[in-house]
């Protein structure tokens, strides 16, 4: 098995582990817990947009706009691929 280098990359990993855990968060909720600047967080997120891992759209709540980000089905399959993955590379097979 090969690891998914879109994945592998240390932020995007962090940003798939946060939403595989959660689902869905608030764009500014991931950016704070990551500790990244918006501009950092956007870049990466685009990039797992475009492979149709996250999907990420503008809400309306009681408070104005806000950004949200969800793990898409096939988000989740690549996720859970990768962890298999790792998991093999570190068990040796």
């Amino acid at each position: 098995m090969e690891l998914d280098p879109l994945i592998h990359q240390a932020t995007r990993l962090r940003v798939m582990a946060l939403l595989a855990r959660n689902r869905e968060a608030p764009f500014t909720w991931m950016q704070e817990t990551l500790g990244l600047t918006p501009g950092n967080l956007d870049s990466h997120v685009q990039r797992l947009v475009e492979a149709g891992y996250v999907h990420q759209w503008r809400a309306l709540t009681a408070s104005g706009f806000q950004s949200r980000v969800r793990l898409t089905p096939e988000g989740d399959a690549a996720y859970r691929a990768y962890l298999a993955a790792l998991r093999a590379v570190l068990e040796g097979a």
